[in-house]
């Protein structure tokens, strides 16, 4: 029964864990994913531009007729970078040539052309510098977010703890009083709202028509459910010191005979200046009562013991 009980509200919590903060996770780890990729693709490029860069170092400093040892010794790095990057794109490769002979032309027109083309290439590792600063801003963003999202389910897996340390207090039955505990709160709130709801109904539907239909309908549940219970409890009236609506108007209406009868004679005996006698008001009340009005009373005098 004990691990039942555990199970079951293991089952409740975990599951209403898993569809909330699992889920935000999960969601946040394919993201990260995406980014991922998007950084590497970033990496890829900003490594063809130092490659393409480097392939058109080597060709300049290659083009030194004599050169001094400064330029042999740049060569040699060069081949280091070209090492690493790896070789560039041969259509990035004839373009950076081209732009190489340009920028060493004694002729200024083509230097000016060369110039030209140069910024351009700025231009393309501006947009690749942008967009990596962009991607690591929104990297950095993904994993404090997955960071936040972790300690969240760190702090329910901690409050899961503490009521799985409650149910299984004192022999498991700590699971039943967390289970009416929880029953109970929840059954005061919700009739706490419905009564705050059906004052206002009733203060509104006085005004409001639309109100008083919502009125009217909730009036009908809440009599539905006065039904229910009393066929299950049929007594639950009587206790409730409540009687049926049926049974109320055959008292009120015998009630109503009587009274209206008295009246009457009470003004015959006004206008008339003459004493009732008791026996005419009995001769007046057995006219006026009907047959079931006659029973009640006749029910009501045996009770009393009066006949």
């Amino acid at each position: 029964m004990k691990q039942l009980i555990l199970a079951v509200l293991s089952i409740v919590l975990l599951t209403s864990c898993k569809t909330s903060n699992f889920d935000k996770v999960q969601k946040t780890k394919e993201t990260l994913a995406e980014t991922r990729v998007e950084k590497a693709k970033n990496d890829d490029e900003k490594l063809q531009v130092v490659s393409t860069l480097a392939a058109g170092t080597d060709y300049s400093l290659k083009g030194v007729t004599n050169p001094p040892v400064q330029v042999k010794t740049a060569l040699d790095y060069n081949s280091r970078i070209l090492s690493i990057a790896g070789n560039p794109n041969v259509d990035d490769l004839n373009k950076m040539k081209e732009i190489t002979d340009l920028l060493n032309s004694e002729l200024e027109k083509e230097k000016e052309k060369g110039v030209k083309l140069l910024k351009q290439k700025d231009v393309e590792i501006l947009d690749l510098q942008n967009k990596q600063k962009e991607i690591q801003d929104k990297y950095e963003s993904q994993i404090k977010g997955l960071e936040e999202q972790a300690t969240q389910v760190a702090k329910k897996a901690d409050s899961l703890q503490v009521t799985v340390d409650e149910v299984n207090s004192w022999m498991g039955l700590g699971g039943v009083m967390y289970g009416m505990k929880r029953f109970v709160t929840i059954g005061v709130t919700g009739i706490l709202i419905f009564l705050v709801c059906f004052m206002i109904l009733r203060f509104l539907a006085s005004t409001n028509p639309i109100a008083a239909a919502i009125f009217s309908v909730v009036e009908y549940i809440v009599g539905f459910v006065i039904n229910i219970l009393k066929g299950v409890a049929p007594k639950a009236l009587e206790f409730s010191n409540h009687i049926e609506l049926p049974t109320f108007n055959r008292y009120k209406n015998t009630l109503d005979t009587v009274v209206d009868t008295l009246e009457s004679l009470k003004t015959i005996q006004q206008r008339s200046n003459s004493q009732v006698t008791l026996n005419e008001v009995f001769v007046e009340l057995d006219k006026n009562l009907d047959s079931n009005e006659k029973i009640l009373i006749n029910e009501l005098k045996t009770i009393n013991k009066y006949g």
